[in-house]
């Protein structure tokens, strides 16, 4: 399910605390009052640990097709060198733009969400960026630096679809989740070439993977863990782990070129 920022204000104008998170959305109870959220479950800094997860590519990296605005001149016109599609992007045998998450392993542990959103762009009828993950909770707000107008259609699985138009130049628009989902695919169906995906999780241990392919999670409880790792265009992977109390651990992922 998805929702607006507005029922964020609203269940805080019904004197929900803030460090209350994150699963019940905006849901009803057979009273009509909200559900209760769940207590923010404290981490012990003291035997909190760290762990380091690697995503590397091994094999040619494909080459990535040039995208035709030709049909949009505005759109042409933002870019004086054709523009590429990267969706493999690797830099000494180190994959960008992977979703890396603690899939399993948390048991009941609520997180408080951040109320600080995380933007994606649309400029030069491009996303920006192309990937992005969020907590349950946190906004995810789309804004239009275009003079194009643009649609926003997420796709996802499990939580409910949207799909709203952005005409005004420099307007904004918030999606909150109240549940996770991984990869879910966003387009714009007046542009068929731009693409997003966003991942949502319920708690704070997820990063996407930069040029070095290197996401750090922490402060993370000691305990056994299944980390998954999500790309949009190689899949997903997953691996176990057992962290120490007050340890590191590093877990190193590698994908391979894609059959075909």
């Amino acid at each position: 399910m998805t929702r607006p920022t507005a029922c964020l204000a609203a269940l805080t104008a019904m004197g929900m605390a803030i460090g209350l998170t994150v699963a019940a959305g905006c849901s009803k109870s057979d009273s009509g009052l909200p559900k209760p959220q769940a207590a923010v479950t404290p981490v012990d800094l003291s035997t909190a640990g760290t762990i380091r997860v690697q995503v590397s590519y091994d094999g040619p990296v494909p080459t990535g097709k040039v995208i035709n605005m030709g049909g949009t001149p505005a759109c042409a016109a933002a870019h004086p060198q054709p523009v590429v599609d990267d969706s493999i992007a690797v830099s000494d045998g180190r994959l960008a733009n992977a979703a890396v998450y603690i899939k399993s392993g948390l048991g009941d542990r609520a997180f408080a969400a951040p109320t600080e959103p995380v933007i994606i762009d649309q400029k030069g009828c491009l996303y920006d960026p192309r990937v992005v993950a969020v907590m349950v909770g946190q906004p995810l707000r789309f804004r239009n630096s275009d003079q194009e107008a643009h649609n926003v259609h997420g796709r996802p699985n499990t939580v409910d679809t949207w799909n709203f138009l952005m005409s005004r130049p420099g307007s904004t628009r918030d999606v909150v989740f109240d549940r996770s989902e991984v990869g879910i695919p966003i387009g714009c169906d007046v542009h068929p070439w731009m693409r997003a995906y966003a991942s949502v999780f319920a708690s704070p241990y997820f990063g996407i993977t930069p040029r070095d392919g290197t996401v750090t999670l922490k402060p993370v409880p000691p305990g056994d863990y299944v980390i998954g790792v999500w790309h949009e265009a190689l899949g997903s992977l997953e691996k176990s782990v057992t962290l120490p109390p007050s340890g590191t651990v590093s877990v190193p992922f590698a994908y391979g070129a894609p059959a075909g």
